[in-house]
């Protein structure tokens, strides 16, 4: 699964290592065979971190907004040190709800909860009471995208042959993925592999939001290398993680 980490410099000089905090995901779709979604809010640091969770008021890339069908919780949540919380997200259709899909945005903001000295300056009293009231902001804020698919099968794209670029010192060349519906998401497991073997070369999400139109699957040339005999190929399916057999692959020479 992979993780979106936030990490900043720890916040007092005297204090070692880092803070960190992560999110399992950034993606959740809902659909037919899953009606709610999670991800965890996951607090690597030796402090507690309180997390909120928010809707982004921006919505950027969204086309058909999911707010009305969507149920979430918590908006606040504390995870001690070395441990982690559960967003959790429903969605509730409507039967007048039109097939389709339907998305939605959240940020997702970390503050450290830390011991701090409360020090009285030009006092006699001596003494230090310790407040847990100081909080240390970790940016950046980080999005999250709920997909709902209602009535509708998974989406797809349509692959096109591999493209060489000679010229390009860094890469052989790319495939590319074409949306099939402009106005849905393709959230799929994409994988190149060595035509002649069935050598798997490389694996990974590729994901196109509502309003994105196509993608391109890279070759970093120091893994394809050019004169290799041969042909690559590239698969695809519309889930991640893949389930069964890809239901498309195209190759190039």
């Amino acid at each position: 699964m992979a993780f979106a980490v936030l990490s900043a410099p720890s916040a007092n000089a005297q204090d070692a290592g880092r803070i960190t905090v992560s999110i399992s995901d950034n993606i959740i779709v809902i659909d037919a065979n899953a009606r709610s979604g999670q991800i965890d809010l996951v607090n690597g640091s030796d402090d507690p971190v309180e997390f909120s969770v928010s809707p982004r008021t921006e919505g950027a890339g969204i086309i058909n907004s999911a707010e009305a069908v969507l149920r979430w919780a918590p908006a606040r949540s504390v995870a001690p040190a070395h441990r982690s919380q559960a967003f959790r997200v429903a969605a509730r259709p409507t039967p007048e709800l039109a097939p389709g899909e339907y998305a939605y945005q959240f940020s997702v903001r970390a503050e450290l909860q830390r011991n701090a000295i409360n020090i009285l300056a030009n006092s006699g009293d001596k003494t230090k009471e310790p407040l847990v009231t100081v909080r240390v902001p970790i940016v950046p804020v980080l999005p999250v995208t709920v997909y709902v698919r209602h009535g509708i099968e998974a989406p797809r794209v349509d692959l096109r042959p591999l493209t060489l670029t000679p010229d390009d010192p860094d890469s052989l060349g790319y495939f590319t993925a074409v949306k099939q519906h402009r106005d849905r998401s393709f959230i799929g497991t994409v994988q190149v592999v060595d035509a002649e073997t069935g050598a798997e070369l490389s694996r990974g999400r590729l994901h196109l939001g509502q309003a994105g139109a196509e993608a391109k699957v890279g070759m970093p040339r120091e893994r394809f290398p050019q004169g290799k005999a041969g042909k690559y190929c590239l698969r695809v399916w519309d889930h991640f993680p893949a389930q069964g057999e890809p239901y498309a692959n195209v190759c190039g020479a």
